[in-house]
């Protein structure tokens, strides 16, 4: 009989609270929702519209016309933000969240220096431990700009399903170092300038302050991307590993990228492998070791007969070199920072088209540099290479040579392209060797051959001469 009195008298205190909760005074739970907000992300919070209780589904309250602002500027918004509670957690007055759903959220990230952003200063102090059963986030936007380097990334209709969430509290380093989370991620689209990958999806896990997003797959020029990102946190220098590979993308949608009316065909293999460390991007950059090839085998270019323009000397000083080495210049890769400067000049030739035999772009980075290790590709008369390296730290093209080679490796015709990727300095091709013949005559005979004397090797790499 007591334990029948005690549940029943619990139930009704139960009933009493939810009663209480449904009759709350909304405005003033408002305010207080906006006040702590505001404390906590050192923002400005306005709530547009009123607050929603509900029972059907547990304790619940939905905040709708999220605004969060700073200096006068709005840095996020969202739909509605709907906080589910546990019951019992009521009856004490401490009401932690167990479910957090955010619905539309649209985020705009500005970098405006290393470690400064615009959106969030957190105030300095021991942060409370959480438990969420679920987190969700549908259908965001977020806007990333960094404005040292004026790179723009947008990621559209994201979504967000978390199952576990859970942190010790502390200190921001005690609160990764205990950081438990495992879910799902997927993005409609990620775009950088010309760069565009679709349907992307990634498993989110971490635990003792390392996350992964394992495997994580998409689409990028026709081509499926596959590979993971791990980002190891418990350490003071953050450390990043990334492996990823882009199989069977459309060349032809590459070279639309660099320019709109360029028409291609073929399909190129790419894989990446990247290793960094350190506490802002810069020095992520700095730290960049790692390596990055692109291959393939028979690759068409419309509207442009290289091997013609290549067979009259005084064609051979008028075209330019560097928009022919736009093929192998870091492929997709390049789009992402050579991102000012518009390759064209395949259009301006003769009409027909360029066979591409074979591509090989292989570059190994080092400090943020990507230096040219093996690069070059084959038509059926002519074999062109590229040396220098592309200076991700800076943004700038290092001593970058775009040469024309004849059976030995010598160089032929060669082409230098120095300074930033937005504004390169292009110089105009220099014709190394006087010719009064067919410089197809030249290319297979060899520099050698017919100058009876010795050159410098500009390439001894693994694409043989036609």
């Amino acid at each position: 009989m007591a334990v029948l009195v005690v549940s029943v008298l619990a139930a009704l205190l139960i009933a009493a609270v939810l009663v209480a909760w449904l009759i709350v005074d909304t405005d003033q739970v408002k305010k207080r929702i906006e006040t702590r907000l505001s404390d906590i992300l050192n923002l400005d919070v306005q709530i547009g519209q009123p607050l929603h209780f509900g029972l059907l589904q547990g304790p619940s309250v939905t905040i709708a016309g999220l605004e969060l602002s700073r200096h006068g500027q709005v840095v996020a918004t969202a739909e509605s933000v709907s906080v589910g509670l546990a019951t019992f957690s009521l009856l004490t007055g401490n009401v932690p969240p167990i479910d957090l759903h955010i619905k539309r959220p649209e985020l705009m990230v500005e970098r405006t220096s290393p470690g400064v952003f615009n959106f969030y200063e957190p105030e300095p102090g021991e942060r409370d431990a959480l438990s969420l059963r679920r987190l969700q986030v549908s259908d965001a936007r977020i806007t990333y700009l960094d404005k040292a380097s004026e790179m723009e990334w947008l990621f559209e209709h994201c979504d967000l399903d978390l199952s576990h969430l859970h942190h010790d509290g502390g200190m921001p380093e005690q609160v990764f170092e205990t950081l438990a989370i495992e879910g799902d991620l997927q993005c409609d689209t990620l775009s950088q300038g010309r760069f565009k990958v679709s349907e992307l999806s990634a498993k989110v896990r971490g635990d003792n302050g390392v996350f992964e997003l394992k495997p994580m797959n998409a689409t990028a020029f026709e081509g499926e991307a596959s590979g993971w990102i791990e980002a190891n946190l418990s350490s003071p220098t953050p450390a990043l590993r990334l492996e990823y590979g882009l199989a069977e993308f459309d060349f032809g949608a590459f070279m639309g990228k660099l320019n709109p009316d360029q028409a291609a065909a073929g399909k190129v293999n790419l894989e990446l492998t990247l290793n960094a460390q350190g506490n802002t991007w810069q020095d992520l950059r700095q730290s960049a070791t790692g390596m990055l090839s692109l291959r393939s085998g028979e690759l068409t270019i419309e509207g442009y007969d290289l091997d013609d323009e290549l067979e009259d000397y005084t064609k051979t000083q008028n075209f330019n070199l560097i928009d022919v080495g736009a093929v192998f210049i870091a492929g997709p890769v390049g789009l992402v920072v050579t991102r000012g400067y518009a390759f064209t000049g395949m259009l301006q030739g003769s009409g027909g088209s360029t066979t591409i035999d074979q591509m090989i772009s292989e570059w190994a980075i080092e400090g943020g540099v990507a230096q040219a290790r093996d690069v070059a590709f084959r038509t059926p008369q002519n074999r062109l290479a590229l040396t220098g390296s592309l200076d991700f730290v800076n943004y700038r093209f290092q001593d970058m040579q775009v040469a024309v080679i004849d059976s030995d490796g010598c160089a032929v015709v060669e082409q230098r392209i120095t300074g930033p990727f937005h504004e390169p300095e292009i110089e105009q091709p220099n014709v190394l060797v006087a010719v009064t013949g067919p410089m197809l005559d030249l290319v297979k005979r060899g520099v050698r051959a017919i100058t009876g004397g010795d050159c410098e090797t500009f390439y001894a790499g693994s694409m043989p001469h036609p």
